[in-house]
């Protein structure tokens, strides 16, 4: 099967300069890396190279952030553009008075999930209020990919930027996978410093999966690492988090894991294909 990246941020000016604006220099430094925009084709370029289809995130925070959202009709264009090498996820601010129509409304734009960001967002994911999003999410068959755990956004700076990373605890999004059963909830970076809250999860729920992205994986925590090779094998996603990271480099990086080879083709492609109901 065609491995997936789960995590693919567009590193366009409508993100990088429009969504992130003021964020972005504490991520490029939390990160240590500059993210610099290039032309989706040259990102459909180098994932045709590495035979590899990318999950692109939309991202709307806008109320808690005052900037921009990257929208969703500019992923479902790239993905319309390129559909041999990207899957589209819309994202909608929560805050937004019409929000549960806009999760509706995703999958007639050909998008296959729902990305959140509660930090960013400035949304509690257990409320009662994102209760009515998940259910949408649910009722439109998406899945929901979430930012969990720390972020490098604001990492550094006096107050964090104004950004909340206990929004973000793994854990405040059981609510939702108790509810929704047959909902794919996946949380991003491992969690992390909450990662045992997210593994906890994954193996009392089977709809939560957790992905690897914003990770070196040489460092990933050791309980992470030992649920990934054994228990929790069918709930791990690869993913990248580019334009922080590089796909080429972090493929070579989880080689280096030597991984048994049938985990590795669960967390590669199998779980993903299975999670997005993909064809091989």
């Amino acid at each position: 099967m065609t491995t997936i990246d789960f995590h693919v941020h567009l590193p366009v000016p409508e993100w990088l300069d429009g969504a992130l604006g003021p964020y972005l220099e504490s991520a490029e430094r939390y990160f240590r890396r500059r993210a610099t925009a290039r032309p989706m084709e040259d990102v459909a370029a180098e994932y045709e190279k590495l035979d590899m289809v990318g999950v692109l995130l939309a991202w709307d925070a806008e109320t808690f952030t005052g900037r921009p959202p990257l929208s969703n009709e500019l992923v479902a264009g790239v993905v319309k553009r390129f559909p041999d090498r990207f899957i589209g996820f819309g994202s909608v601010d929560p805050h937004r008075p019409d929000a549960v129509e806009r999760v509706r409304r995703l999958p007639d734009l050909g998008l296959l999930g729902l990305k959140l960001h509660p930090t960013m967002q400035g949304f509690d994911p257990s409320s009662d209020e994102a209760m009515r999003l998940f259910e949408a999410a649910a009722e439109a068959r998406l899945t929901v990919i979430t930012h969990a755990g720390t972020s490098g956004l604001g990492a550094g700076c006096p107050g964090g930027q104004r950004l909340r990373i206990d929004l973000a605890r793994p854990i405040l999004l059981d609510r939702a996978a108790a509810a929704f059963p047959d909902m794919p909830i996946v949380l991003a970076h491992v969690g992390w410093p909450w990662h045992l809250e997210a593994l906890a999860m994954a193996l009392h729920k089977t709809n939560v999966y957790t992905d690897l992205s914003g990770w070196r994986y040489r460092y990933l925590p050791p309980e992470v690492l030992r649920d990934m090779k054994g228990r929790l094998s069918g709930q791990f996603l690869f993913g990248s988090d580019v334009p922080m990271f590089s796909p080429a480099d972090l493929l070579q990086e989880f080689a280096a894991l030597e991984l048994p080879q049938d985990v590795a083709a669960k967390i590669l492609s199998e779980n993903a294909h299975r999670l997005l109901a993909l064809k091989s």
